[in-house]
């Protein structure tokens, strides 16, 4: 007989996948294929614990799904959290807010499957199982934005230690007499080459009022060069500790680290294969995300996806 391909109804139900970051929010509705249907923004301001829920609710009450639709609910979200629990714990520069039951909050409106975890694993996550990384049994995922993180795939799983807080590569400190930073030590990375540092140094040196895309996107200009070269150097520094410890065979730069023109992913491969330990160890490559900017809906999507084919649960809880 002839083999009968098998799709995916349109009826199906939907996956809606939230992103909680220091700059806003993003609310997305993914298919089971991971099909992106529509999606919605929000920025912050000057916010409270409500104000920040009532606009995440905003740009997800503009997406067409009720709850009886939804199949579950993923969440990416800053850390350090308890992803087990479903809090938001303290997150360094978000406002003061503290212990923030978001899983509670979002189960309480949608009635749905909620499952919580660091946006830099769930970028991990979406990358493993449907991007570039699905190739590859271990790799990092570095996240460059307000912070700096990581998410780590080992033996072809999300490295999770509960704490959301497993690959905070930002916080691994270059200079111990250098930058104070707000988690209370000196020298630590995104102090140096977070997005608002890195956007706010090139300001100063080019007198240009741009974002950091834009910047990107004019890295021919000397200053410019000089200042994202730099930038790749400092995160090599950091960069090649991970390395030795996990011998990862790709790293992936995402969130607006995928803005970063190619010469500097080459640039970081080889500062990364100068001076890790291990110079007969397999190499190291660096690639941009597949999924850029939007890795952390993605991988908000992702969450229920992996606790749906993997394990069951979703479909046991009904």
């Amino acid at each position: 007989r002839n083999p009968i391909i098998l799709t995916v109804s349109p009826q199906a139900p939907k996956i809606l996948a939230l992103y909680m970051f220091r700059e806003g929010c993003r609310a997305g509705l993914f298919d089971l294929q991971l099909n992106l249907l529509a999606q919605a923004e929000e920025p912050f301001g000057e916010e409270t614990a409500d104000t920040v829920m009532e606009k995440l609710f905003r740009a997800a009450g503009r997406l067409p799904v009720s709850g009886g639709e939804l199949l579950g609910c993923g969440v990416s979200v800053i850390g350090p959290l308890d992803a087990a629990g479903g809090t938001v714990l303290n997150p360094p520069d978000f406002f003061g807010i503290r212990n923030l039951p978001l899983k509670r909050m979002i189960q309480q409106q949608y009635r749905t499957n909620v499952i919580i975890n660091n946006d830099m694993n769930t970028a991990a996550l979406a990358e493993k199982l449907y991007g570039d990384g699905k190739k590859y049994r271990r790799f990092l995922y570095v996240g460059i934005s307000n912070g700096i993180g990581s998410g780590i795939i080992s033996d072809d799983r999300m490295y999770d230690n509960g704490s959301g807080f497993a690959g905070e590569l930002g916080h691994v400190s270059i200079d111990f007499h250098g930058r104070a930073c707000p988690c209370g030590r000196r020298g630590c990375l995104e102090r140096y080459i977070s997005k608002p540092v890195v956007q706010q140094t090139l300001r100063e040196a080019t007198g240009w009022d741009l974002s950091f895309r834009e910047f990107c996107e004019k890295a021919d200009d000397p200053q410019v060069n000089r200042i994202l070269t730099e930038m790749m150097e400092y995160l090599s520094y950091a960069l090649v500790d991970q390395v030795n410890m996990l011998n990862p065979q790709m790293i992936y730069l995402g969130h607006e680290g995928s803005f970063l023109p190619d010469r500097y992913l080459r640039l970081l491969e080889r500062r990364i294969g100068q001076d890790r330990l291990a110079q007969n160890a397999e190499r190291t490559s660096v690639k941009r995300s597949t999924f850029g900017v939007l890795a952390p809906l993605y991988g908000g999507a992702c969450l229920v996806l992996n606790e749906l084919f993997e394990s069951g649960r979703i479909a046991e809880r009904g």
